[in-house]
């Protein structure tokens, strides 16, 4: 069909329309109209009519097995005497898939968005693909999708059509990564992809089971959609990438407290004791791929979010390091700091540095101003925090090791770090120089000499001392102790 006649239906039945690269959907009272565009993506080929009308059924076959309420047949679009209409007399001209239309607030992902999501319906929904899991159909050829060869295949075509990413969508060190830990995985684990087949654990899936596919009315009337009829390379997989993918666009959304649920559901129903063992593998795949097709659109921030969070599942010892220098002005963190940079090559984010800069004054400049006054006003505090905190995540992407130096005073500050640095998989450190008021004094007596960006004084110093909330879990340095005696705390951490 053309889009010409397209809007002839529009016309004529009052419907509303969505488009997607691949088809006009069509939204009516109480039903939808799905009509495949006449494109060719090399991976999708839905040409010539012969073609619609296969992928019309296979659409509707498919789909029944987890929506069968919602999918109702295949629809003829006609024409006689140049009127179009649906299902009426005259020459058929396509096909449509034929819904019965969903209420659009039950959308899983409205339901996230709008935080109205219960763990029951979390457990329900688990309990429904596990169950899905169990029965979906597979063979030796549908079990051949799951083999070493396909999967390196598929993560194979992802890096090579990525690669002009590197920069602005993806970082190189992101990039790096991510491939050199998927080669090793086939090398070093590549044994238990063949096991997975000999479980049975390769089959027919969904191939695209995210919230955005899912429709949620009840506990007992949970609907997954809109599953992969196009290309069985795509759907025919271990179920255990099914899984990944609803675990991803949950943690993609920052709901790792319903994607943990729904893991230990999916456990609990399936009895599939060896899904650990490939799940972060297919976890990396799925975001990865979320990435490349961001990447393809064109769309920075999101294919950002999904390469971030792709690197992110990768283990602990690919990620940099991120350390939260905090204590009260005059502690001597931001020596022992400059020292760790000096010998390890960390990245020292100076809050004393931003906020000057941010302010448009030279950094040596001092504001003598009341505590919480002039530059070190909240708001400007804020700013700072952010900046800092900003600034330490995209290092982190760069593979640079990073120290935040600020006095963090408040859990509230130093928690804004932790939530940041979760996409990345990486949890920061916190680091507590402490300090009496004797040794506070004659650090501030020393600096008056020496050329600072820090504007601390013994009468802040105290007033900070009044709002201090000292960390449960850190590493706890002394401000009076000798640098290498310090280092010495800190070494075990840094190896």
């Amino acid at each position: 069909m053309e889009k010409v006649q397209i809007d002839a239906l529009i016309d004529r039945y009052g419907f509303e329309m969505i488009e997607t690269h691949i088809s006009w959907v069509l939204l009516g009272g109480g039903f939808v109209y799905k009509i495949k565009k006449p494109v060719d993506f090399g991976f999708l080929d839905y040409t010539t009519i012969e073609k619609r009308l296969n992928f019309c059924q296979k659409e509707v076959e498919l789909n029944k097995r987890l929506a069968e309420e919602i999918y109702l047949g295949v629809s003829k679009i006609t024409i006689k005497n140049g009127d179009i209409s649906i299902d009426g007399d005259g020459d058929v001209i396509d096909y449509a898939v034929r819904m019965r239309r969903m209420p659009q607030d039950r959308m899983m992902d409205v339901l996230l968005d709008e935080d109205r999501i219960t763990p029951k319906q979390i457990d329900a929904l688990a309990k429904k693909v596990a169950d899905f899991h169990k029965t979906a159909a597979t063979n030796d050829y549908i079990s051949s999708f799951g083999s070493l060869k396909t999967n390196r295949f598929n993560t194979d075509e992802n890096f090579e059509q990525t690669k002009n990413g590197i920069g602005t969508f993806i970082t190189q060190f992101q990039y790096d990564a991510i491939k050199d830990y998927t080669d090793r995985f086939y090398l070093q684990n590549g044994g238990v992809f063949q096991k997975r087949i000999d479980e049975g654990k390769v089959r027919d899936c969904h191939g695209d089971m995210y919230s955005k596919n899912v429709c949620i009315v009840d506990e007992d009337h949970i609907y997954i959609y809109d599953c992969i009829e196009f290309n069985e390379r795509f759907r025919y997989s271990d179920v255990a990438s099914d899984v990944a993918f609803m675990l991803m666009d949950l943690e993609n959304k920052n709901r790792w407290d319903l994607s943990e649920l729904f893991l230990k559901s999916y456990l609990d129903y399936s009895s599939d004791a060896t899904m650990m063992e490939v799940l972060d593998f297919y976890k990396i795949y799925r975001a990865y791929v979320r990435g490349k097709i961001a990447f393809f659109q064109n769309n920075t921030e999101e294919a950002n979010g999904y390469f971030d969070l792709a690197f992110g599942y990768l283990p602990a010892y690919y990620k940099p390091k991120v350390l939260i220098f905090c204590g009260l002005s005059g502690s001597g963190k931001t020596t022992l700091a400059l020292e760790l940079s000096r010998r390890y090559g960390f990245v020292v984010l100076s809050s004393d540095v931003i906020r000057k800069r941010l302010a448009g004054m030279d950094i040596s400049k001092k504001d003598l101003a009341d505590f919480g006054g002039g530059i070190y006003s909240a708001q400007m505090t804020e700013r700072v925090y952010e900046k800092m905190i900003e600034d330490a995540y995209q290092l982190a992407r760069l593979g640079k090791s990073v120290i935040l130096d600020a006095t963090f005073l408040k859990k509230s500050q130093r928690d804004a770090v932790f939530e940041r640095f979760i996409r990345l998989g990486i949890k920061p450190k916190v680091v507590f120089v402490d300090i009496d008021d004797k040794t506070a004094m004659e650090h501030f007596k020393k600096r008056q000499s020496e050329r600072s960006a820090s504007d601390g004084r013994y009468e802040i110093y105290l007033k900070q001392k009044e709002l201090l909330e000292k960390p449960d879990d850190a590493i706890i340095l002394s401000g009076k102790a000798d640098i290498e005696d310090n280092l010495r705390v800190l070494g075990g951490f840094l190896r």
